[in-house]
């Protein structure tokens, strides 16, 4: 398990912020999310679902991915309208990966994400909350 500790994570937000943040903000006209937040329970269910599927599917899970994505500037979006969020996949080997930047594994793109955590409140607040 690769922890971090307080200040290392307090350095990683900093940072963003710093190089990233006002550049976004700037780019959709208000302050962005920079944050998301997903219960212990939720996380359990779906690694359990993709657990599950993997072995429905046949297929051997090795991990999850999070990926960084964005609201678009529909009305359906609500208060998440244009903002960041993250969405995680579920992972599997691949060998035509090996020794590639980011490993040797592939997103399985037949079993769903998740994805719906709640933003930082107020959106743009840092770390820690």
């Amino acid at each position: 398990m690769k922890k971090i500790t307080f200040e290392e994570a307090k350095k990683l937000n900093q940072n963003f912020v710093k190089t990233r943040s006002k550049a976004i903000d700037s780019a959709i006209g208000k302050n962005d999310a920079v944050s998301s937040w997903f219960s212990l329970d939720e996380l359990k269910e779906y690694i359990a679902y993709v657990e599950e599927q993997g072995k429905l599917k046949k297929i051997d899970v090795t991990g999850l991915r999070v990926y960084f994505g964005a609201y678009n500037n529909s009305e359906k979006e609500g208060t998440k309208k244009d903002l960041t969020t993250v969405f995680i996949v579920p992972t599997q080997k691949n060998e035509k990966l090996k020794g590639k930047v980011g490993g040797d594994n592939s997103d399985i793109t037949d079993i769903d994400g998740l994805n719906g955590g709640g933003l930082g409140y107020p959106p743009s607040a840092v770390y820690p909350q």
